[in-house]
C-alpha cells in the first residue's frame, strides 16, 4: 500500500511540473503569442541588463515610432488631411471662386487622383493643403480649430473621434519602453502642433517628444499682446522618408536603437536606427480587413524579409485593435 502511495505522489509531481502553467504575466497583454511579441520581449530584456553584451545605457535609450498607421488609424484619410480638407472647404464657401484654382479645385470636385499624379511635394500637392487650410491662423486659432475637429468629427465606421483610435498594442508596447527607461518620441508626417492636442492624452507621449512636418510661423508683438502666425511655408526638411533621420538627428542629437513605422515612408528612419550597434525594426503591418483594413500588405511583408525587420501583423499579432 505504501508503495502505491509513493508511486500516486510521483505522479502528482510530474503532471504537477510538466503541465504548461497559465501565465499571469501583463507584459503587452493585448498581443498574441508570436515572433513580434517575442523580439520586443527578448529586445528590452537584453538591452537593460548590464551584464548582457548588447546592454544599452539609459541615456541611449531612444525610440521613434511613426503616427498614422503605426500608432493611429490612418484610414479612410491621414487624420490631419481630414482636418485640413474640411478647413479647406470651409474656405471655398467663404470664397467660391477658389474653385478654379488648385488644391483647392480638386478638393471641390473630391478629385483624388490629382494628388496622385502631382506627387506629394508639388505647390498643388497633397502637402500645399496643410499650407491653405492654415494660411494666416494664429497658433491659438489653429488650436482651437483642431479642438473642435476631435470635438466634432467622428470615424463613420467606429464611432469615435479620431483621437481616440489608437492602437492599444501599440499603447502597451510604447509604455513598455517607458518603464525600461527608454525616451519615446513621435516622428510623423503631420503636424507636431496638431499632434501635440492629443499625444499626452491619448498615446502617453509628452508634446515635448514630437516632431514632425512644421509651418514655419511668425512672431507678431502687438499692443497687449504677441502672436504666431502660420506661414505659406514650410521648416525644411518636411517629416517624410528621407526628411524624417534629418529631423531626429536635429531635434534629438542621438540615433534611435527602436524605431518602428508601417510604410515606406519610415524607410529611412528604420534604416539609420540600424546603425546602432544593437536595434530592433519593425513594421506595423495592415492586414486585418475585418477588425481594421487591408493595404500594402504584400509589399510590407516583402520588405521586412529584404531588410530584416520583424513584421507586426495585425491580423496574427494583435489580440485586440483598439
Amino acid at each position: 500500500m505504501k508503495h502505491y502511495k509513493i508511486t500516486f505522489l510521483w505522479v502528482l509531481v510530474f503532471i504537477a511540473c510538466s503541465t504548461p502553467k497559465q501565465s499571469n504575466d501583463p507584459t503587452l497583454a493585448s498581443w498574441n503569442e508570436g515572433k513580434a511579441k517575442s523580439a520586443i520581449i527578448e529586445f528590452i530584456n537584453k538591452t537593460t541588463n548590464p551584464e548582457n553584451a548588447s546592454y544599452i545605457p539609459v541615456e541611449d535609450r531612444i525610440a521613434v515610432f511613426d503616427m498614422d498607421g503605426t500608432i493611429l488609424l490612418e484610414k479612410p484619410n491621414y487624420v490631419l488631411f481630414d482636418f485640413a480638407i474640411r478647413e479647406i472647404n470651409k474656405r471655398i464657401v467663404e470664397k467660391p471662386e477658389l474653385k478654379n484654382v488648385q488644391p483647392f479645385k480638386a478638393i471641390s470636385e473630391e478629385d483624388w487622383e490629382h494628388f496622385k499624379k502631382v506627387g506629394y511635394f508639388a505647390d498643388d500637392g497633397l502637402y500645399s493643403v496643410l499650407l491653405y487650410a492654415t494660411d494666416g491662423f494664429t497658433n491659438q486659432q489653429y488650436t482651437d480649430a483642431v479642438k473642435q475637429y476631435f470635438s466634432e468629427v467622428k470615424d463613420k465606421r467606429f464611432g469615435q473621434s479620431y483621437n481616440k483610435l489608437v492602437y492599444k498594442p501599440i499603447l502597451e508596447f510604447i509604455d513598455l519602453l517607458k518603464e525600461n527607461q527608454f525616451e519615446v518620441y513621435i516622428v510623423s508626417g503631420s503636424d507636431p502642433q496638431f499632434t501635440r492636442s492629443f499625444c499626452e492624452e491619448a498615446i502617453g507621449i509628452s508634446v515635448t517628444n514630437v516632431i514632425g512636418t512644421t509651418i514655419l510661423t511668425k512672431f507678431e508683438e502687438n499692443p497687449g499682446a504677441s502672436t504666431l502666425t502660420r506661414q505659406h511655408e514650410f521648416v525644411q526638411p518636411i517629416n517624410d522618408e528621407a526628411g524624417k533621420p534629418v529631423n531626429i538627428l536635429n531635434k534629438i542629437g542621438k540615433m534611435p536603437v527602436v524605431a518602428i513605422g508601417n510604410s515606406r515612408g519610415d524607410y529611412h528612419m528604420l534604416q539609420y536606427s540600424k546603425n546602432a550597434p544593437v536595434s530592433l525594426q519593425m513594421i506595423v503591418n495592415h492586414d486585418d480587413e475585418e477588425r481594421e483594413y487591408k493595404y500594402h500588405n504584400e509589399d510590407m511583408k516583402e520588405l521586412c524579409a529584404e531588410k530584416g525587420w520583424i513584421e507586426i501583423s495585425m491580423k496574427n499579432d494583435f489580440g485586440v485593435i483598439f
